[in-house]
């Protein structure tokens, strides 16, 4: 995958960006708080804002994965016409902000998935296919997404455990065996706890799959396959804490269809008994 592609760059800085060194995330940060200027700041002004040297402002750029200053002035300014500039005024009061949260949220559609690797996507989908005992493991704001995907799993014939104590989830991870397979949900892509998990897997000889929000994770390093996905124009903070479950909801929505597809008959068969069973708990 490129980092080149219309609407990718910027998703790319502040994905890679708690990963920089303390000047370059200062950098990287007058970068994402100036992309509409960009293309008119030079090196020497872009270093001034971020209170760093020409060299840090050079090195950051190649520490994202550009050749220098230059290539990544352009593309930001490229992607600066390519993003979505709405500037209406926000609505005030509680049904007025309600509403925004769902235009935020369409307006962030476009690059939730800017990071998102195909032939990731298409590597774990039948990696989960393929794998005999499963674990779907998620701790913290994480933790609601891990369940509810080891359900829905579960409910297309893929069966999948989510067991909720850190302990016995790293347990449960350690006596997978290489057929195996773990899938870990993590906003930030370094709970201590969580890591422990896939450590153990990792040891087990196990496939792991992470989605995550940041692409230079220590999970996601771990990783087998990382499918990033994640907000725009949010901080580190925001991601963690607040809105990652968005864009990792509308992903496993994505590979929920595709594993149905990729599972076949054996899904159809599974939808159709959970749908039996759903419909005898259903009141007149």
């Amino acid at each position: 995958m490129t980092e080149h592609a219309p609407g990718q760059v910027v998703a790319h800085i502040r994905s890679s960006r708690p990963s920089l060194l303390p000047a370059e995330q200062a950098v990287a940060a007058v970068f994402l708080e100036h992309t509409q200027q960009i293309v008119e700041l030079s090196s020497q002004q872009v270093a001034e804002l971020a209170g760093a040297s020409r060299a840090t402002v050079v090195r950051t750029c190649q520490s994202l994965g550009y050749s220098g200053y230059q290539q990544l002035r352009v593309l930001l300014a490229r992607d600066a016409g390519y993003a979505n500039t709405d500037q209406r005024p926000r609505v005030v009061g509680a049904a007025g902000m309600v509403a925004d949260a769902f235009v935020q949220v369409g307006n962030a559609v476009t690059t939730m998935a800017a990071l998102l690797d195909p032939a990731a996507v298409t590597g774990s989908v039948q990696a989960i296919a393929a794998a005999g005992r499963m674990l779907v493991v998620g701790n913290g704001l994480s933790a609601p997404l891990a369940a509810d995907m080891a359900a829905r799993l579960s409910a297309i014939g893929r069966p999948a455990e989510s067991p909720l104590d850190v302990i016995g989830q790293q347990i449960a991870a350690r006596l997978l065996s290489p057929s195996d397979l773990l899938l870990i949900i993590s906003g930030s892509g370094a709970n201590s706890s969580t890591l422990r998990v896939a450590q153990a897997a990792k040891d087990a000889g196990a496939t792991l799959v992470v989605i995550t929000a940041f692409a230079r994770s220590p999970l996601a390093a771990m990783a087998d396959f990382s499918l990033v996905v994640g907000m725009g124009d949010l901080s580190f903070r925001e991601e963690v804490t607040v809105t990652s479950r968005i864009p990792q909801t509308i992903l496993m929505e994505g590979l929920i269809a595709a594993l149905t597809e990729e599972l076949g008959e054996k899904a159809a068969s599974a939808k159709a008994l959970a749908l039996e069973v759903i419909s005898g708990n259903l009141d007149e």
